[in-house]
């Protein structure tokens, strides 16, 4: 027999296995015979005279079949029948007596308290302890096993048929109410009494009074229960609850608790109808029991339910998590483990374990207000220091003020609700609670795996799988390269001269470099080999079918792509296997000297071979058959190869001989400061400074041919020297050669200042700097002055005016005669420069379009400019000396006004329009023929004014001597078409617009610039 705290704690396990059998007679019971519904019959009729009880089985009722009823409930049901069983002891203690006062007893009773049960084997009614507190006495006892006992003991059938019947035993009642009696005790009595061996509370008499039911019994020995029956630990906490000691089996444990006091209630109703009115005021305790529990009853608490999902915390209560106030306790089970393990309630108020095993119950609470807990409650010594920071007694800060001046309250005392008073008990100010912030410790990172290992240049410390796992932070990588790293630095000696951290793995590569990886532009060519961008192989195709993978492109990791991205073949690096070189034959090198260039030459000078290793020191010596060249000591001191046929036949190329040729400015080839060639392939500004070999081909430093150049020197000008170059002049302004024959007189300029000065080349008179001072002219290219007519005495001589106006057309003529021998000089040197500007031109136009190389019609037509447009400056300047001072100038308007053009300036004027029609004709067609020329175009078009502009100028120069010719030159320019093609030119440098602010007008109107023909 078992106790009620007992039952309770009993394995799940255990119960649910007599579940699993209950469960599973249930399924195989047999279909009972239906029973007539009939009035009750007296018991007397089925009970024999002396039963018998069988030995029941152990059993217990499933847990959804269990009634809940708050505990405070059930222990006052308890309480309040203690006085009721006394007074029924002598009423229920003959029923073994005899047979018929056991059956008169019973049939009074209340069937209640089978209600809910059900029916075992052997047609039994065990209770939940497994003791039996009833039998069948109507229907087939193994057909009803599992049936479940309803009102009045009837046991009805799915459809709701009566099958069968039960009553309750003889000597439940005895039973019943001496367990009463014993459970009843206080257990404020057992306060003060020590745990014993094996859980129990023994009285100073060694009587067993009372047992641990809550906790680990062992553990417990040796402490006291407080007069609540719980047992604390050192701090407080609740770590076990005992209960008073029941010696003898009690069918109240073997009931649900909810049932409990019902059935008591039942059997109390059932005696007391049967007692007589002398023994009912002999009672007086039974009907206050009887109000007393069902006061409690009426005062229901919350139910069970609430408490779902909830934990229990150390001390043992269940806490509400949204209001944190207590709304239920526990009563059953170990409240810290329960704590520890997070154990949640269900619906029943039952915490269980991972095995599905009950291992703490719980009950609610009734309904109360609480009062919320103040900020500072718990806390001792409270006081305001410095800066209104509350600290405790601990120092320990606490809190801060928030209202109030911090400096008027320091060190005065806070309550716990967080104010801070006068002596008044005035409020003064008011702290709230604070906490300090939670600072995470830094984590430290275990370094340790990088010893050992080293960086390399970009600072990466690659692992175990050729991937980086940590990188230098501190130092110069180039510099740590090589050096082993310790506790993540890396050491100079004793001094830490970097350091390193591992890479987060979120930022690590996941796998190294593939076996391609920094090659670009891989493609699979027809043969199945991986070709770089320059045709180089360098790898092969493993996988896949080769016709479907031409042209498609590898990754680093050799996977070949089609265009969505998916792997259609692999490859993998390979390089072509080196050709075996065959050991070269050199016995025709046998008996050879080595000459001072390092040939190998025969007794004829014939080279064979040359020097591969070894000095200048070689020459003189012989060669073996082996190439070998041996020095004095027997050691070999040089070898020598054999040179290719192919070198021995090839001619000299065109830079032979230039060592130090080298690309300079403008793409000219230079040596010793010559122009020997120009470059034809390649960016001469990429190029410049670069060296040129003797084959025209010039090199990077790593031997590549990166431009080509070929021979060229400019073609020397053909440079007139003026006869009377280095002579002086004299002081009658004659110029004498170094017999002292005549040979030139001063032409223009100052005699007074040019007496003694030097002639020039051109014959112009200059200072030691160079400059123009005057000009001297050949005796022959001076005409004769005319012999002189005899004087007729008859007619009269010209006037003075006459004579000033002719001296004036003569000096007009001479200036013609001079400007016409400058100009045609200057047009002989032109002329060939412009046809070779438009046979290059026109040779660039013929050329197909895809053959046609810009940069080298370019390079060719650009210095020809640029000579052309020297030879056109130097006559513009001599002919500005032609009138230094601007005497001639200022009075060629006036002249040209009533002035007939004589044959030296129809002369002049013809030369004029010649170089204007040479020139201008060269701009017009070569600007029309590299129109679709960009590169070209982009590069002369700025280049055509080198001719445009000095040959304006020359114009400009003519008119402002003598207006009267570009009126010749004019019309001589309209007779050809180049009218508007000089009006154009004039306009595009805007000369035109020059002319005209000086005042020149003249200029344009002989020319026809601006409509107006002289």
């Amino acid at each position: 027999m078992s106790t009620p705290t007992m039952q309770r704690d009993t394995p799940r396990k255990m119960r649910t296995g007599l579940e699993e059998n209950t469960r599973d007679r249930s399924l195989s019971k047999r279909t009972p015979h239906k029973l007539q519904v009939r009035s009750r019959k007296p018991l007397e009729e089925d009970v024999p005279d002396e039963p018998t009880t069988p030995s029941p089985r152990p059993r217990r009722l499933r847990e959804s079949e269990q009634r809940d009823m708050p505990e405070e409930t059930r222990s006052q049901a308890s309480g309040s029948a203690a006085g009721l069983a006394g007074k029924l002891k002598d009423t229920v203690g003959g029923v073994a007596q005899t047979g018929q006062d056991t059956v008169q007893q019973t049939t009074g009773l209340d069937l209640s308290v089978l209600k809910g049960l059900q029916v075992s084997e052997w047609g039994q009614v065990l209770g939940q302890d497994g003791n039996p507190l009833g039998r069948v006495v109507e229907g087939e006892p193994q057909d009803l096993v599992g049936y479940t006992i309803g009102d009045n003991g009837e046991i009805l059938d799915d459809e709701g048929d009566l099958i069968g019947r039960v009553e309750a035993l003889p000597g439940v009642v005895g039973e019943t109410a001496d367990q009463a009696k014993k459970t009843v005790e206080n257990v404020a009595d057992l306060s003060g009494l020590p745990v014993g061996d094996g859980g129990v509370i023994k009285d100073d008499t060694g009587e067993e009074v009372g047992k641990v039911v809550e906790g680990d019994a062992e553990s417990l020995v040796g402490y006291k229960p407080n007069d609540k029956g719980e047992i604390l630990d050192d701090e407080g906490d609740l770590v076990g609850r005992v209960e008073m000691a029941v010696k003898a089996p009690s069918v109240a444990g073997s009931v649900p608790k909810s049932q409990r006091s019902v059935g008591q209630k039942s059997i109390l109703r059932s005696s007391r109808q049967e007692e007589t009115g002398e023994q009912e005021q002999d009672l007086p305790d039974t009907k206050e029991a009887k109000s007393t529990t069902e006061s409690d009853g009426e005062d229901e608490l919350p139910p069970l339910s609430i408490l779902e999902g909830l934990k229990c915390n150390k001390m043992g209560k269940i806490i509400n998590p949204s209001t944190n106030k207590p709304v239920g306790e526990l009563i059953e089970g170990d409240a810290k483990k329960l704590a520890r393990l997070g154990s949640t309630l269900d619906d029943k108020g039952q915490f269980w374990d991972n095995r599905g095993n009950v291992i703490g119950r719980a009950q609610t609470l009734p309904h109360q207000e609480y009062n919320e807990e103040p900020p500072f409650a718990g806390l001792d010594g409270l006081h305001v220091v410095e800066d209104g920071w509350v600290e405790d007694n601990k120092g320990k800060r606490v809190g801060r003020i928030v209202d109030g001046e911090p400096k008027k309250v320091l060190g005065r005392p806070v309550d716990e609700d967080g104010e801070v008073t006068d002596q008044h008990g005035n409020i003064i100010a008011k702290a709230e609670y604070w906490e300090q912030p939670y600072e995470p410790e830094p984590e430290t990172v275990d370094l340790s795996k990088l010893d050992g290992l080293t960086c390399n240049k970009l600072g990466f410390v690659m692992g175990p799988n050729g991937v980086p796992i940590a990188r230098v932070v501190e130092g110069n990588p180039k510099e740590l390269a090589g050096r082993e790293i310790e506790d993540g630095q890396i050491w100079d000696g004793r001094k830490p001269v970097g350091r390193v951290e591992l890479i987060p793995e979120s930022e690590r590569e996941k796998k190294p470099e593939g076996p391609f990886a920094g090659l670009e532009n891989l493609v699979v060519n027809k043969e199945g080999f991986i070709e770089d961008a320059e045709g180089n192989i360098v790898g092969k195709v493993t996988e896949g079918d080769l016709k479907s993978l031409r042209g498609r492109t590898v990754d680093e990791d050799g996977d070949i792509l089609d265009k969505f991205g998916n792997v259609k073949g692999h490859a993998e690096p390979y390089e072509p296997p080196e050709e075996e070189v065959e050991e070269e034959d050199l016995s025709i090198l046998e008996g050879k000297t080595v000459n001072k260039a390092g040939n190998v030459v025969d007794a004829q000078g014939n080279v064979y071979g040359r020097i591969t290793s070894g000095d200048k020191r070689l020459a003189g010596r012989k060669v073996d058959g082996k190439g070998q060249v041996w020095g004095d000591n027997g050691k070999v001191i040089g070898r020598a190869e054999l040179v290719p046929g192919a070198e021995q036949e090839k001619p000299e190329g065109p830079f032979f001989g230039y060592d130090n040729a080298e690309v300079g400015k403008d793409g000219m080839v230079l040596a010793g400061g010559r122009i020997i060639g120009r470059v034809i392939e390649g960016d001469p500004k990429r190029l410049q400074g670069r060296r040129v070999d003797e084959d025209g081909d010039i090199l990077d430093k790593n031997g590549n041919t990166i431009g080509r150049a070929e021979r060229w020197e400019p073609e020397e000008k053909p440079r007139n020297i003026n006869p009377m170059a280095g002579r002086k002049v004299l002081r009658d302004g004659e110029v004498r050669d170094v017999d002292g024959n005549l040979i030139g007189k001063l032409t223009s300029g100052n005699l007074g200042a040019l007496i003694g000065k030097e002639i020039d080349d051109n014959g112009y008179v200059v200072d030691n700097d160079g400059n123009k001072l005057g000009e001297c002219t050949l005796l022959e290219n001076i005409p004769e002055e005319p012999e002189p007519e005899p004087e007729v005495q008859e007619e009269p001589g010209p006037s003075r005016e006459e004579l000033e106006e002719q001296k004036k057309a003569e000096d007009d003529r001479q200036l013609a005669k001079k400007m016409s021998a400058i100009i045609g000089q200057t047009l002989d040197r032109v002329r060939p420069i412009c046809k070779m500007i438009t046979e290059h031109i026109e040779r660039a136009e013929r050329t197909p379009k895809d053959e046609l190389d810009e940069e080298k019609l370019v390079q060719n037509v650009k210095p020809l400019l640029e000579e052309g447009g020297q030879i056109l400056q130097e006559c513009n300047g001599a002919i500005r000396a032609l009138d230094p001072d601007g005497r001639i100038a200022a009075t060629a308007k006036a002249r040209a006004a009533s002035h007939e053009a004589s044959p030296e300036e129809y002369a002049l004027a013809d030369m004029l329009k010649e170089m204007t029609d040479t020139v201008v004709s060269c701009i017009e067609n070569g600007k029309k023929k590299i129109a679709d020329m960009p590169h070209a175009k982009r590069q002369l078009n700025p280049l055509w004014a080198l001719l445009s502009e000095p040959l304006f100028q020359i114009i400009a120069a003519v008119g402002l001597l003598l207006t009267g010719v570009l009126g010749l030159v004019g019309r001589l320019l309209e007779g050809l078409g180049l009218g508007p093609l000089v009006h154009r030119l004039l306009g595009g440098l805007g000369l035109d617009k020059l002319l005209d602010s000086l005042g020149l007008t003249s200029i344009t109107d002989a020319l026809g610039i601006t409509g107006k023909k002289k």
